[in-house]
């Protein structure tokens, strides 16, 4: 660091030289002058840029930023040969530095220290009030009153959405989209809030709770007894879990375990901006929390719908201020007035948030049944907060709600009896307060906005607690942040690993010598160079730091192990596939051995493709009991006329295992001899003693390696669905001439759910099908009219819909939810439908789903191999076998190819040469 630093001052008479060579430049051009005299100024001059001749100034510019590049490469070059096992002198340069820069901000905030003490002195008399209290706090021991503070415990939410374990879950409910946004992107915001936290509450030593999807931060030290990782499948409520929702995160906080009565609630982008008294949080009288809001928010049905109709995610929060006010005026008062939340530090009681989910246990399932933010929810913590103000004490362990809504109407209710607090109430403080202590800002890509931010928060005594949120898309913003966090907050925590920390000295170390390098060029600078000079040199100065900063987080990046290209469960998934050997089934897999395999032998054009759809579905069936040894279920084959029955003639009429159906014994009369293979597929349900899942095969699957229940479920027992990436917007708007049935079908789930809810149009791989009986009949239900109108239609395309897509979509988006059959989500028709009525002998009761994604299908699976492609078989063989891979599909557009060519049977033969059971 030293000669860095020697590097930089030897480098000052250089660079001077190259600002007098553009202040020549500018001085000894044609310039003309104008002169005028005033009483109270000197004589100003006026230069016109018009006569400069901008190709010299041009090239002494360019100049200028060569040498600055020349003096960035030197240093460089230096850090690279410091030996950092030898540098204990520098360290204490470091800790000098951090010394000096926390003092620094602490004098920007406050001026004089030992002036404010005097103050306080001359007015320690005068009785104080709460905001005496805050003002005049400046980090030293509190009053005996407030001793029991210090172990309150503090929850923070957090999520480094840039993690490929949690874009992987998040994928599953989202499309298969992998991209993370502002709202999940970590920036060590977390980091930085614990330092002001630490710094600006050092009264603190109780619990800091990190609850978080199944993370930890890559920098902090979990060995400190005081900090807990809590992740959310410990907290949140079975099938609650996975959220991406922080509203229904923060509905079950109190179920952390050892959370204190009150408890402090942060978001990871809360920032403390001066030291904190507990009076900020809780009244001096009651300890009741304090509430910062600020003006009245004019709120309308007409806006709300207008923002949910055009799906404007951005203004997403009004509608969320609609439906919460609306809550509050049904439920205490009918004049309610909603007032915007300031985002700041929030105080929670615990043995509350019972009372508070069931007394709002209708309002709340909006919110439970989504697995992202929606319109339509209301916002709990608002909710939970505005409550308080109304509770009322009965007697010891009960209490009722007050106000002149339903919620004066409903029973008491009884809390725990081994809390401490008895009284709880909440106080709302002034606007005018608390918008001067509570303040909200953003990142964006304007690098001049994010800096006058920046300073006007650092400089601003009054402000106690701020926030930042993440609405940047440039890197270099990023790096703006990330020095002002590492400069504003330059103490380390004692929550930080040693070598995070020794790494960000260095750059600490670098970004304030160099900045006292350009203060002390400034002031010597002569004044003839004048403000463009000084803005050009602040901007290639801002550039430098910046350029360290970059180098900083990709030296941070290398602290940690390198970013994994799929997750954890996925990497588990393909291993635990590749590597079953046709073993016995674990216990708890001993159910998939009786599950249903289905196949329909369709009515086609000819008898050539129907004889061609016998051979598929028998070499199908080959693969199965060669490769699912556990199966010892039924195999039914649905045909669409007796005809194709008799056709059948390979099979083994003896064995018990297998069936063939007339899909007149399933579907309704008014379908009966339909030639519209999706009416069939829409009552594959009605298969006598049909188990209650089980797997949907065509003619073209073949198993090719020992196949686990897993390839079809997930661990947790879900049917897997193999869907493609989602269609992209020019694709979405050829689907009406390229495929009118699909559009049909995402017409009409666009109709019911809502085009905010259900986004992505999805195909199918070609693949297995896996499904849970008793969703068919509540999809007829809802989808009858158009169903109705299907049968009618005789096979016309116009009124196809896929039954194959409505169940899929109907599991996705509408039963995979805790509250389901009971209540059943979707923004659209959906609404206003009936319940649904479910087989009352079902085992199931709920109903998750999986997606395989591309990562697992890559190393498992092949789709849609050409057949005519396949024209040497001994290499095709050998090929799959290399591979590994443990499924494969043909793609066979003219079934009468495969009659055609013998290629076809000799490949069969060669995979699957002995006949199955189920053969004559």
């Amino acid at each position: 660091m030293i000669i860095i630093i020697l590097l930089l001052f030897y480098n000052i008479k250089t660079l001077n030289q190259y600002f007098d060579l553009i202040e020549e430049t500018r001085f000894n051009n044609d310039i003309n002058k104008k002169n005028y005299n005033n009483k109270n100024e000197y004589n100003k001059i006026i230069y016109s840029k018009n006569k400069i001749n901008n190709n010299e100034l041009k090239n002494a510019t360019e100049k200028v930023d060569d040498k600055l590049n020349h003096v960035n490469d030197i240093i460089n070059k230096q850090q690279k040969e410091i030996d950092i096992d030898n540098k204990k002198n520098e360290i204490i340069i470091e800790d000098d530095v951090i010394d000096i820069l926390d003092k620094e901000n602490d004098r920007i905030l406050n001026g004089d220290i030992n002036e404010k003490i005097n103050e306080q002195k001359e007015n320690g008399n005068k009785k104080k009030t709460d905001l005496d209290y805050i003002k005049e706090y400046r980090g030293g021991e509190l009053e005996p009153e407030w001793e029991w503070v210090k172990n309150i415990s503090i929850v923070y939410t957090w999520v480094d959405g840039s993690d490929v374990d949690f874009l992987d879950i998040k994928s599953k409910y989202n499309g298969g989209f992998r991209q993370f946004n502002s709202r999940d992107r970590s920036a060590d915001e977390l980091r930085y809030s614990i330092r002001s936290l630490e710094k600006y509450m050092p009264w603190f030593n109780g619990t800091i709770y990190i609850a978080t999807f199944n993370q930890i931060p890559k920098w902090l030290d979990t060995s400190n007894p005081r900090i807990k990782m809590v992740f959310h499948k410990d907290f949140i409520p079975e099938h609650y879990y996975p959220t991406f929702d922080s509203n229904t995160i923060e509905m079950f906080l109190d179920k952390i375990p050892g959370i204190t009565e009150r408890f402090l609630y942060f978001n990871d982008d809360i920032f403390l901006n001066n030291y904190i008294h507990p009076c900020f949080f809780f009244t001096s009288e009651g300890f009741y929390p304090k509430i910062y809001r600020r003006n009245v928010v004019p709120l309308t049905i007409e806006k709300t719908n207008q923002i949910i109709n055009k799906d404007s995610v951005a203004e997403m929060f009004h509608t969320s201020k609609y439906f919460t006010r609306a809550v509050l005026r049904d439920y205490f008062d009918n004049k309610f007035q909603y007032r915007y939340l300031l985002h700041s530090v929030f105080v929670l009681y615990r043995d509350m948030f019972e009372p508070f989910r069931q007394t709002f246990k209708e309002e709340f399932k909006v919110v439970f049944a989504n697995r992202f933010r929606c319109y339509y929810e209301p916002h709990g913590v608002y909710i939970h907060q505005t409550l308080l103000s109304y509770v009322i004490r009965e007697s010891e362990n009960t209490y009722k709600f007050g106000g002149n809504g339903k919620a004066s109407k409903l029973p008491s209710f009884t809390l725990p009896d081994n809390r401490t607090v008895k009284d709880y109430s909440s106080v709302f403080i002034p606007a005018k307060v608390s918008k001067e202590m509570v303040r909200f800002g953003s990142i964006t890509n304007n690098a001049a906005k994010n800096n006058d931010k920046f300073n006007s928060f650092r400089k601003d005594k009054n402000l106690l607690v701020y926030n930042f949120n993440d609405e940047y898309s440039k890197s270099s913003s990023l790096h703006q942040f990330s020095k002002y966090m590492i400069t504003r907050y330059p103490k380390p925590s004692s929550f930080e690993k040693k070598d995070y920390k020794e790494l960000e000295k260095d750059i600490l170390t670098i970004i304030h010598e160099f900045e006292g390098f350009t203060k002390k060029l400034t002031e010597d600078m002569p004044k003839k160079y004048g403000n463009s000079t000084l803005l050009e040199l602040d901007k290639e100065v801002e550039n430098f730091e910046l350029g360290i900063v970059s180098q900083y987080l990709e030296k941070k990046e290398t602290l940690s192990e390198p970013q994994d290209l799929i997750s954890k469960r996925e990497k588990e998934e393909i291993k635990f596939l590749l590597n079953y050997k046709g073993e016995e089934l674990e216990k708890e897999w001993q159910w998939a051995s009786t599950v249903s395999i289905v196949y329909i032998l369709e009515n086609q054009s000819s008898n050539n493709n129907i004889l061609a759809q016998i051979e598929e579905i028998k070499y199908s069936i080959r693969s199965v009991e060669n490769f699912l040894p556990w199966f010892k279920g039924k195999i039914y084959i649905i045909t669409q006329s007796d005809e194709l029955k008799d056709q059948l003639t390979w099979i083994n009429k003896e064995n018990q295992r297998i069936e063939i159906i007339n899909q007149n014994d399933i579907i309704p009369e008014s379908a009966k001899n339909t030639k519209n293979i999706h009416v069939l597929e829409m009552y594959l349900d009605k298969i006598p003693n049909l188990s209650e899942r089980f797997i949907y095969l065509k003619g073209n699957h073949y198993f090719v390696n020992y196949v686990h229940p897993r390839f079809f479920f997930s661990k947790e027992f879900y049917p897997k669905y193999n869907l493609k990436s989602a269609l992209n917007k020019k694709e979405i708007s050829n689907l009406i001439k390229n495929d009118p049935q699909f559009y049909q079908t995402f017409s009409v789930l666009m109709d019911y759910f809502s085009k905010n809810y259900l986004k992505h149009y999805r195909y199918f791989d070609n693949a297995p099908y896996t499904f849970y009986r008793d969703l068919f009949s509540p999809v007829r239900q809802l989808f009858g009219i158009q169903i109705n109108k299907m049968i009618k239609g005789n096979n016309n395309p116009n009124q196809n819909i896929l039954p194959l897509y409505l169940v899929t979509n109907y599991n996705i988006y509408a039963t995979e939810q805790p509250l389901y059959p009971e209540y059943v989500t979707g923004y659209g028709k959906i609404r206003n439908a009936k319940l649904p009525i479910l087989n009352e002998k079902r085992t199931i009761n709920y109903f998750g789903f999986d997606v395989t994604t591309p990562a697992i299908a890559k190393d498992t699976t092949i789709y849609d191999i050409p057949i005519a492609n396949i024209t040497n078989v001994k290499r095709f063989t050998k090929d799959l076998n290399d591979s590994k891979k443990i499924f494969f599909s043909l793609k066979i557009n003219n079934h009468e190819e495969i009659l055609n060519k013998n290629y076809y049977k000799n490949l069969m033969t060669t995979l699957f040469s002995k006949p199955s059971t189920f053969e004559n």
